[in-house]
C-alpha cells in the first residue's frame, strides 16, 4: 500500500500523466506478481517431479509478457535417458527457447495477420511496457 500511497502523492503533483502512471504501476505489479507464482509453481513442480528426473541448474530467463519483462528463475532438469527440460516452460505452454510469453505471441500473431512486422512492432511498443 506504501506504494500506492506514492503514486497518489506524484500524481496530485502532476495529474497530467496520470492513465500512463496507473498503467506503469500496475504493471510492475502484475511482474510482481507474476514473477513469484512463476518461481513458486517451478518449486511446486520440483517436488512433484518423477524420480529420474535430476535438476542439473538453475537458469535465469527473461519473458515477455504484456505486462512487461519478467526475469524468472527455473531449474534445469535431465532425464534417465539423458534429456534436458524446463518443466517450468513446458508447464506455461512455452516454446523451446521462447522469451515470449503465450499470450504476448497469440496478440503478435494476430496482429502480424493485418499489419506489417515493422506496424506490429511499433504497436507492441506503443501499447505494452
Amino acid at each position: 500500500m506504501e506504494r500506492v500511497e506514492e503514486v497518489k502523492k506524484k500524481l496530485k503533483e502532476d495529474i497530467r500523466g496520470w492513465e500512463e502512471e496507473i498503467f506503469r504501476f500496475a504493471c510492475d505489479l502484475a511482474q510482481t506478481l507474476a514473477k513469484g507464482i512463476v518461481e513458486e509453481l517451478d518449486n511446486e513442480l520440483m517436488q512433484e517431479r518423477d524420480e529420474g528426473m535430476k535438476v542439473v541448474a538453475y537458469k535465469e530467463h527473461w519473458l515477455t509478457t504484456i505486462f512487461g519483462d519478467i526475469r524468472v528463475k527455473r531449474r534445469l532438469y535431465r532425464d534417465k535417458n539423458g534429456n534436458h527440460n524446463f518443466l517450468l516452460d513446458e508447464k506455461m505452454g512455452l516454446d523451446k527457447g521462447s522469451h515470449v510469453s503465450p499470450k504476448m505471441k497469440e496478440l503478435a500473431i494476430l496482429a502480424s495477420t493485418r499489419y506489417t512486422f515493422r506496424e506490429v512492432e511499433q504497436n507492441i511498443k506503443a501499447i505494452f511496457p
